[in-house]
């Protein structure tokens, strides 16, 4: 576990984007692809903004295949979704083709089929890679009640699955969720988290000294990194 501290989320923003683009540089050499997973939220925006002014030409957006970590059981369209966030702050700023991102595609109903819909486009990407489902980094934020993607406290998650769903009671905005499970996420290779204000860096250190959340219940294969603003 590596901790990075930063005086205001504008620098930490630029040196995760960094951090991303190494992980990008060593994973297409070892691999030829590279496969992230974005976070939600405000905390990440700026960060999607740099990847995609910064590092536009550097990353060869082709060889990268973008999924989302929880999505709100929402319109595509919606304020709230985080794909329509991540399509205005990058994808729509990249020349990534349509077939490298996987969007969780809340138009499905019920949100049992949605789920099941997401768990297989995952499996497939994975089968035709000949590989387990571990995704080579997985950007991730943390609320205020030390919530990750869209697993919340006193809120059972399956342990089996890839994917599954939970109807949150105090989640602002006030919808159902699809998200990873523990399961993915600490069957991926190497997470990131974006922490930025007082109250979530409280509850942090809260964790730091043994107290129960969501978020300290996050084990990557390989690396675990914060990236810490005031």
């Amino acid at each position: 576990m590596r901790i990075f501290e930063y005086e205001n989320i504008n620098e930490m923003s630029f040196e995760t984007a960094k951090t991303v683009f190494n992980f990008y540089d060593y994973y297409i050499r070892k691999q030829g692809y590279f496969s992230l997973v974005l976070a939600g939220g405000n905390t990440p925006k700026l960060l999607y903004q740099i990847l995609a002014s910064e590092y536009n030409l550097k990353i060869n957006w082709n060889d990268v295949y973008i999924f989302f970590g929880d999505e709100r059981y929402v319109d595509k369209e919606n304020e709230y979704s985080n794909y329509k966030m991540a399509f205005e702050t990058l994808i729509s700023k990249i020349d990534i083709p349509p077939k490298n991102i996987f969007r969780i595609r809340t138009e499905i109903e019920p949100i049992e089929k949605c789920v099941e819909d997401y768990e297989n486009q995952i499996l497939k990407f994975f089968e035709k890679k000949d590989k387990d489902v571990s995704f080579d980094l997985i950007l991730l934020g943390m609320g205020n009640d030390g919530h990750v993607a869209s697993i919340f406290p006193d809120i059972e998650i399956s342990n089996n699955k890839y994917i599954d769903y939970v109807i949150p009671k105090n989640a602002n905005p006030l919808v159902p969720r699809i998200t990873f499970t523990y399961n993915t996420i600490n069957n991926s290779k190497n997470v990131v988290f974006l922490i930025s204000g007082k109250e979530k860096i409280k509850v942090l250190n809260e964790v730091f000294r043994g107290k129960e959340y969501p978020v300290g219940n996050i084990k990557p294969r390989e690396n675990l990194i914060y990236f810490i603003s005031k």
